[in-house]
């Protein structure tokens, strides 16, 4: 490994679950072509960040932004679009789950910054 792990155990911790949950959601169910290729940049920037931690964090950090971006998009037109309600809770689930990967790794990045600077 190219940089030191210490600082970045939580990060680590953090990819492996959501490279995880990323290749769950590629097989429990119906994926669309913007999805995929999402889930496959999360895998990709998971494994990456066992290499380099701090460019892997931030395309990760990027990548859970646009996941949000995209699952509020589809929250919002699914329902107008199929006239089907029950389309609003997965995204829902999947946005909350983003925003909850991005607070952790950004109070890491954060954490890592302050203890930097010591």
């Amino acid at each position: 490994m190219s940089e030191a792990t210490g600082s970045y155990t939580g990060v680590i911790l953090s990819a492996i679950v959501l490279g995880a949950l990323s290749v769950l959601l590629w097989l429990w169910g119906e994926t669309n072509i913007i999805e995929k290729i999402l889930i496959i940049a999360s895998v990709f920037f998971c494994l990456f960040v066992l290499f380099k931690q701090k460019w892997a964090l931030i395309g990760i950090c990027i990548t859970l932004l646009l996941g949000i971006v995209v699952y509020f998009t589809q929250t919002w037109l699914q329902p107008i679009r199929n006239e089907d309600a029950s389309l609003i809770l997965p995204n829902v689930v999947k946005m909350l789950v983003g925003i909850v990967f991005l607070i952790l790794l950004g109070r890491q990045s954060v954490e890592d910054r302050l203890s930097a600077h010591r």
